[in-house]
């Protein structure tokens, strides 16, 4: 192999000329490769498909000229053994069933086949730059000005790659991993293009004029949600006193709204004042409590240049941050724009693209770099410069009548919305992802829809939604909550189907079309409403970080009747396993629906304290790297009150949120490869249990996840949460409801926060080690059957006033610190 690379390198020009070659790796048959014996000695892991079915697990890995002679001897010296009567480099060779060189068929990351060779097409390129010397980007420009390629200006530069899109065929990116630009990984880009929305209808514009002369107008340093859509209306009266900022990243066109139909200017609508139904029919003053930005990301019409998402994205955050550096604004970003994937179980399976990774890397705290030619988003993250990032599921497209309902007229649109997979970048696990349920269900009087029925009942998923049901089980768990997205109407001949304004949101209507007033469903209006309430709770609580608003939101969620019928039995107890209700439910609806009663306040009998705390998931010990700090929070319910109750059921609910640093690189999701910098995990302390046995107990369960091999018996004491670890701990927004006695929940106490690996801990970087990192911590408890005031004594106990509606505890809770070793 490395002598036909070599001979293929002849033709090239010398300074384009790869200094190693890429191989194919094939395991054997229901075994799998030692990856990280494939990432050392020179060796460079590239890729890795995993097992699928009959096809075995396959890994690419960079062999340079150098090492390809140990690699041979290796392989040769595998049927010699070691003075233990082991073969040698058995871990290295021993289930590697073929080798062969690496073929653009190797890299291709898609689940779609690979086109024919001669077309051309635009390829998304993942460059490694430590494979070679030279700098592959700038071989990539030389090759596209030979072969006359089409390349985009700008590169961006994510984790340790280079992503670069380029417009060539299958023929030409064979002659690309002869170079050194040869790329790790081959993707299919997501370009922007044209935004689609339903039509528009008119309403009275009387209504809008008093309803103008009723608005109060948000304070000057008040919350922004900043929309990254087709831009917004900035004349529209009823959107002049919030919008502070208008922008654009495409560069023809101004800040206007330039889609047909004003998608940007009816998400704005719902983003400023919610369902503008109550507003418009009250006669009270209406109180605004943040503000608007827009930045508009999709052009009008298909560019002759295209622009790939995530470059659009950075540079769309970093337009908002620095256009007015003198105005510091809390903002909430939200972007109903997703990549779409048709029907069927098109779309993600739940691994990042350059665009998910990007709305990672932006969330976490990454610095954004723009220049004429390249967007980097580089640095260790910075905790102060986390961003809060919504973005929507993904919409369910091209109804017909019969994936919805079928003959005896029985709903069956949830199998479409559940095949129908959520789409890129809503698989990001920083985001906030929100999906689509309704509560709408009227069918017009007109005679037009005699015989029309709605397709979803009150309280189910939106005909709209997506979910991510058909994502593989460690993908994170998507979507995080539901809003009001609307509904369908269907005619009783299952010919017609209807987004009938009966059963969609009232909004803002582009007013150069000469009306001011229009409706928005499906999860476009879902994610402009979560960003409203998540800009409502950074109002209220101004000192709560990004990841503990997304938590809060997520915290105060609740699934409705309709959600979980047939999930418990009468006495309250669970009668489906905690695996399919994490599959049925959560990735259907994530924790349901929050309110902006809930998220903003409280009850006696639901009494929340809210934790930000901070560990250092990875220290150093001498030369090597170990797991480093748990945080023990002491819940502090008051233990008497707790015994009075005796037994009483009581829920216990924690939400656990935090931000990873992406490591984006498709090459396996254990060690070093794994995608999150760091993993944080919750337990509580059985009842009975003693102190020093529940930290071994965490040190053991984060010892077991971190080498991702050892397994440990499940604590007892686990089968009083609702989900249950092994289920719950997908992506970083871990929730959880334990169910169980007052006495029990009194003779627990405390609750631990600890890491449990991550790619920081492998790569063993100087910048990362000892780093601390953040997260919020949620913790409520109810008393459903009994009406305790728990409230009360609990305050006392924090000396947090009475009178308040949220017990906050950011500064009061208690918490105790350990090592984990």
């Amino acid at each position: 192999m490395q002598a036909e690379a070599l001979s293929a390198r002849n033709s090239l020009d010398p300074r384009d000329r790869a200094d190693g070659f890429a191989i194919r790796l094939e395991a054997a048959p229901e075994h799998e490769l030692k990856l990280d014996s494939l990432d050392k000695s020179g060796l460079t892991l590239m890729s890795v498909h995993e097992a699928d079915g009959e096809k075995p697990q396959e890994a690419v890995v960079w062999v340079p000229d150098g090492s390809a002679p140990m690699l041979l001897r290796k392989i040769d010296q595998f049927t010699e053994n070691t003075r233990s009567g082991k073969p040698k480099h058995a871990a290295l060779v021993a289930n590697i069933e073929q080798i062969e060189q690496a073929t653009v068929e190797s890299l291709w990351q898609e689940e779609d086949p690979l086109p024919d060779p001669g077309a051309a097409m635009w390829w998304e390129l993942w460059l490694d730059p430590t494979l070679s010397e030279a700098d592959p980007v700038e071989t990539l420009r030389h090759l596209s000005r030979v072969h006359d390629w089409k390349m985009l200006r700008r590169t961006v530069g994510i984790g340790r790659f280079r992503v670069a899109q380029l417009r060539t065929s299958v023929r030409g990116l064979t002659q690309i991993l002869r170079t050194n630009a040869c790329p790790s990984e081959i993707r299919k880009p997501t370009f922007t293009e044209e935004f689609h929305s339903r039509e528009l209808r008119d309403l009275h514009r009387d209504f809008v004029v008093d309803l103008v002369g009723r608005l109060r107008p948000p304070a000057a340093g008040a919350p922004a949600i900043t929309l990254l859509d087709t831009g917004v209306d900035q004349e529209h009266p009823l959107l002049r006193s919030v919008l502070v900022g208008a922008h654009s990243v495409i560069s023809e066109e101004g800040p206007d709204d330039n889609d047909p139909r004003g998608h940007g200017t009816r998400m704005a609508g719902l983003a400023a004042f919610g369902n503008l139904d109550d507003a418009l029919s009250s006669p009270a003053a209406v109180q605004l409590d943040h503000h608007l930005e827009s930045v508009k990301i999709l052009p009008r019409r298909a560019p002759d240049t295209p622009r790939p998402f995530g470059e659009v994205t950075a540079t769309a955050v970093a337009t908002a941050e620095t256009a007015n550096p003198e105005q510091l604004r809390t903002r909430v970003f939200a972007m109903a724009v997703t990549a779409e994937s048709g029907q069927g179980i098109n779309g993600t399976d739940g691994t990042a693209t350059l665009w998910s990774a990007a709305v990672d890397a932006l969330a976490v705290g990454t610095d954004v770099t723009v220049t004429h030619d390249r967007i980097d988003l580089i640095g260790p993250p910075e905790p102060d410069q986390a961003r809060l990032i919504v973005v929507s599921a993904g919409n369910v497209r091209d109804h017909r009548a019969s994936d919805l309902v079928d003959e005896s007229g029985i709903a069956t649109y949830l199998d479409l919305c559940d095949t129908s997979r959520i789409e890129d970048p809503a698989q990001a696990w920083n985001a906030l992802t929100v999906g689509a349920h309704t509560e709408l269900d009227h069918v017009p009087t007109a005679a037009d829809f005699a015989g029309y029925r709605a397709v979803a009942a009150p309280g189910l998923l939106s005909p709209h939604s997506r979910t991510s049901v058909m994502f593989r089980d460690a993908a994170a768990l998507k979507p995080d909550v539901v809003m009001e997205g609307g509904n369908l109407l269907v005619d009783s001949d299952l010919t017609e189907v209807s987004s009938h304004d009966a059963v969609s949101l009232t909004t803002t209507a582009r007013s150069h079309l000469g009306q001011l007033l229009t409706t928005i469903d499906a999860t476009s209006a879902a994610t402009a409403q979560a960003a409203r309430l998540a800009a409502l709770a950074y109002t209220r609580y101004p000192n709560l970080r990004a990841e503990t608003i997304r938590g809060l939101l997520v915290h105060e969620a609740q699934w409705t009747s309709a959600m979980i019928d047939g999930v418990y039995n009468r006495n309250g107890r669970r009668k489906i396993g905690a695996g399919q209700l994490a599959r049925t439910v959560l990735r259907r609806y994530g924790w349901g629906v929050p309110s902006q009663e809930r998220v903003l306040s409280s009850t006696a009998s639901a009494v929340t304290m809210i934790v930000q705390g901070s560990l250092k998931p990875f220290v150093r010990d001498g030369s090597a790297v170990r797991l480093g700090e748990l945080k023990l929070h002491e819940l502090p319910w008051p233990r008497e009150q707790l015994l009075d109750l005796d037994a009483e059921d009581v829920h216990l609910r924690v939400t656990l949120s935090y931000f990873i640093e992406p490591n984006p690189g498709r090459r396996g999701m254990l060690g070093q490869h794994t995608y999150a910098s760091h993993r944080l995990r919750f337990a509580l302390k059985g009842p009975f249990e003693p102190m020093e046995e529940f930290e071994r107990r965490i040190a053991r369960a984060a010892q077991a996840e971190d080498d991702a091999r050892t397994t440990i018996r499940p604590f007892d004491a686990d089968k009083n949460w609702l989900v249950g670890p092994t289920n719950r701990d997908r992506g970083c927004l871990h929730a959880d409801i334990w169910k169980g006695t007052a006495r029990e929940l009194a003779d627990c106490g405390v609750l631990a926060v600890y890491p449990a690996g991550g790619w920081w801990k492998y790569h063993n970087s100087s910048d990362r080690i000892g780093r601390s990192v953040t997260y919020g911590l949620l913790v409520s408890l109810t008393t459903p059957e009994v009406s305790a005031d728990l409230y009360t004594p609990t305050a006392i106990q924090l000396g947090v006033s009475v009178p308040v509606e949220l017990s906050t505890t950011t500064d009061t809770a208690i918490a105790l610190e350990a090592r984990l070793f």
